[in-house]
């Protein structure tokens, strides 16, 4: 007789196919984004040679490898000979890779995006099921996965070649097996014995990932090595020698995965961590709800998980975070303290640049959804369609910004056209809107423009013809040749980070945009204005060439405005 599938379990299958289905359309949406040049670049050169030279000192190389693999199979050249590679210049190097290689950019990249895609797609898919299911009960699982499958977050960047999505999965995968640890059979003796002890070892394994997956995540190994001891201090399983024989073998899995990735040389992976927190000390610019900063604010992280997490998410695991509080047992403090106390530390970075970098809470965030969407099931029949309706309510809300789920708003902003207001960079506009400027020009006879653009991605490479001006860039973006004279139309696009004037000394550079409607929205992220009736836009764009020094176009726009 076959066994009936629960309704939970339709939900999340339902939930896991529409995620494939929109993390692939924004996959073929989007134009490569600020780093993954780099990342793919360095990836397959660290494959290609063995050597880890290129971005070794910003990012470890396990994920960028992971995301490179299955390029190996296309052949593509690597350019070790090239002086950009030699003398050690990612950016540029990660250009040539991508766009003057003999396979095409775009099968080049996605076919490194749709792997990575589904690999954490799977893991974390896999995690959250066992720690859901495990922990509470096989409906919690279900509807973990119904919360992870709707958060753009995921969809967009499982499928970029970052090291974000890494990072967050293995930081969930080292409390999960962390907790399982704590729950296995305290016995020394018998059968069972060799559970603690694989437990140990599996846990250490995924704190060993975590580290080479992004230097952030160093505060693992302390973390649960303190979650451990504090646990078996409030609530005795464990002799003491015996839990620190755990801890021997969970520190020599971590360190010997450690090793193996970075090939015996520990003091590589110290000095990519210490240049690493040296460049964070220092701060970055940020834009956030209007306000500039260098040093970041308390409140930039807490604003970005308000206004870009679906809100019936938060909404859910903020439920469920009361409802394990208010019947407390020991084993739910892994699901609530690694995302708080994450959540905690980032309140004093001076480094945001993107919600992306509190991704580690995210997980935790889907499995606490899942508690209380579960609890709502059992109650009662009336419950039962109330927590199915709210599940499958979740990814309808991501479809607000399908495909272009990196921009996703939630509805307490207005959705994703209004983002641009509250946050730019990797939150919103990280360079990926070049597609869609190429595709709202070709109909128009592919006229040229004037493209301030925040990317790397070549708007050439997707047959756009254009002279940058305040181009935001660590790629050589000199344009197509495109003359602001000859100019039929005066087409302007501006990325949202520069229109906000985030890395701009002067914040208000292109302040006088905002009071004009643009023709064209590309992706939420880039907007295209038609000046060529617009006398004042005219002089205020000719202003902008003339403090580049660009005098001859400067005049042409002058004289066009009528001055």
């Amino acid at each position: 007789m076959v066994k009936k599938i629960s309704p939970p379990l339709l939900l999340a299958a339902a939930a896991l196919a529409f995620h494939l289905f929109a993390g692939f359309s924004f996959i073929r949406s989007a134009a490569a984004t600020y780093d993954e040049t780099v990342h793919l670049a360095s990836g397959f050169s660290y494959l290609r040679t063995g050597r880890y030279v290129m971005n070794i000192m910003d990012h470890p190389p396990l994920s960028e490898m992971l995301s490179a693999l299955p390029t190996l199979g296309l052949k593509p050249q690597g350019f070790t000979g090239h002086p950009y590679f030699a003398n050690f210049m990612p950016y540029h190097y990660g250009d040539l890779f991508l766009y003057h290689n003999s396979v095409p950019a775009e099968k080049l990249l996605n076919t490194a995006r749709g792997f990575t895609f589904l690999v954490w797609t799977a893991l974390f898919a896999g995690l959250l099921w066992l720690f859901a299911s495990r922990l509470e009960s096989r409906a919690a699982g279900a509807f973990a996965l119904c919360a992870f499958a709707g958060m753009p977050v995921f969809i967009s960047n499982d499928a970029l070649v970052t090291t974000d999505a890494a990072a967050a999965a293995f930081y969930f995968a080292s409390f999960a097996l962390g907790w399982l640890f704590t729950a296995a059979p305290a016995g020394e003796k018998g059968g069972r014995a060799g559970r603690p002890r694989l437990l140990a070892a599996l846990a250490g394994v995924a704190a060993g990932l975590a580290l080479v997956s992004k230097f952030s995540m160093f505060i693992v190994p302390p973390l649960v090595a303190a979650f451990w001891l504090a646990d078996n201090h409030f609530w005795p399983r464990r002799k003491l020698p015996a839990l620190l024989g755990y801890l021997a073998l969970y520190a020599a899995a971590c360190l010997l995965v450690v090793a193996l990735v970075y090939k015996f040389d520990l003091g590589l992976y110290w000095e990519g961590l210490s240049a690493t927190l040296r460049r964070l000390e220092t701060g970055r610019s940020s834009f956030a709800l209007g306000r500039h900063s260098l040093q970041g604010v308390w409140w930039y992280f807490p604003a970005a998980l308000l206004l870009k997490t679906p809100l019936l998410v938060l909404l859910a695991a903020g439920a469920g975070a009361w409802g394990l509080l208010k019947k407390f047992r020991r084993d739910y403090l892994w699901l609530l303290l690694p995302p708080a106390l994450f959540f905690a530390a980032s309140l004093t970075a001076k480094v945001q640049i993107g919600y992306r970098h509190i991704m580690p809470v995210m997980p935790f965030l889907a499995a606490l959804a899942g508690v209380a969407l579960a609890r709502v099931y059992a109650s009662s029949r009336r419950g039962a369609w109330l927590a199915s309706v709210l599940a499958a309510l979740i990814p309808v809300s991501a479809l607000t910004a399908h495909p272009h789920y990196l921009a996703y708003f939630n509805q307490l902003s207005g959705g994703p056209a209004n983002g641009y207001k509250y946050f730019v960079d990797s939150n919103l506009d990280w360079g990926q809107g070049v597609k869609q400027v190429a595709a709202f020009l070709k109909p128009r006879g592919n006229p040229p423009l004037v493209f301030a653009y925040f990317g790397v991605a070549r708007p050439e490479a997707y047959g756009i013809n254009y002279t940058p001006l305040g181009l935001v860039s660590n790629a050589e973006l000199r344009g197509t040749g495109a003359e602001v004279c000859g100019m039929k139309e005066v087409l302007l696009a501006v990325s949202a980070t520069n229109l906000q004037g985030t890395y701009y000394p002067d914040k208000k550079t292109f302040d006088w945009l905002k009071g004009r409607a643009p023709v064209f929205t590309a992706g939420y992220s880039i907007f295209v204005y038609d000046l060529t009736r617009d006398a004042e836009g005219l002089e205020r764009l000719a202003a902008l060439f003339d403090r580049e020094g660009r005098n001859a176009e400067a005049d042409c726009l002058y004289a066009r405005a009528g001055k």
